[in-house]
């Protein structure tokens, strides 16, 4: 293993074990000292969630709900309620279910979302289990097939000192797992009539579906945000057009669209 990354893990490990454990001068350092940079999302949540009483959300692609995590500080600072979806069972059940484990105002599910509930395929990398690797996971194997096409994966997995497969072996390097699907009802059926303030979303490449088999016209949460990094040029124009018709404007802020409700 990379003595670099080593280091970072490390260093993450700690982060979020304080984290977990709501270690009071981690609370401390986020409610009373830390300034989000400057023309980012931090930015746009941080005035949110001082702006408002209370905030209910729901994150679909929670992955660890900590490592690139835009939600995780304000959960904490700002005591935030709301569901959190995450497909992968090794992921949710080793790291999503511990970060939030002293708040009761939080669930964590551990499904995709999908018109029904029941069972689906999803495409994770075989090569590696650390967070990196797993935040890939993708319904799309091709957006992990262009991962390893254009070197993404194998410069981080060479950070982590990986032997890896012959690139054009894509078998060796993707791994399907068959993960639990939610309908939209079962799933918000778990907010018991609450208004929805905040929807994240985090799919790699699935996030305007997610937002379609939402019916967000029926939703209506004052915040979507979503990424638009993994969508074909129509997919991006579509999403947008898509949103700007239920009255929100959008504003991007590196790989992130944040869409706000007029």
């Amino acid at each position: 293993m990379n003595f670099t990354f080593y280091l970072k893990k490390s260093y993450n490990r700690l982060r979020f074990t304080l984290c977990a454990q709501e270690n009071s001068f981690y609370l401390f350092f986020y409610k009373y000292l830390y300034t989000p940079p400057k023309n980012t999302l931090s930015e746009f949540l941080d005035q949110y969630s001082k702006s408002k009483d209370h905030v209910v959300f729901l994150q679909i692609g929670a992955n660890d709900g900590f490592i690139y995590d835009p939600l995780q500080k304000f959960i904490k600072r700002d005591d935030w309620e709301g569901v959190m979806v995450e497909p992968q069972p090794y992921v949710h059940d080793n790291l999503l279910t511990k970060i939030h484990a002293k708040r009761p105002e939080i669930q964590t599910v551990n499904a995709a979302l999908a018109e029904n509930d029941g069972w689906a395929e999803l495409y994770t990398l075989a090569v590696s289990k650390e967070r990196w690797a797993n935040g890939l996971s993708s319904f799309n194997k091709k957006v992990l097939i262009d991962r390893i096409k254009d070197g993404t994966i194998q410069k981080k997995a060479k950070k982590e000192g990986l032997k890896l497969p012959d690139p054009t072996d894509y078998d060796a390097w993707i791994e399907p797992i068959k993960i639990k699907t939610i309908s939209p009802s079962s799933l918000l059926a778990k907010f018991k009539g609450k208004k929805i303030n905040l929807l994240a979303i985090d799919t790699e490449g699935y996030d305007f579906e997610i937002i379609k088999l939402l019916e967000i016209k029926n939703l209506l949460p004052e915040v979507i945000i979503y990424e638009e990094v993994n969508f074909d040029t129509n997919t991006k124009k579509e999403c947008r057009s898509y949103l700007e018709k239920l009255g929100y404007s959008i504003m991007v802020r590196g790989k992130d669209v944040i869409s706000v409700l007029k």
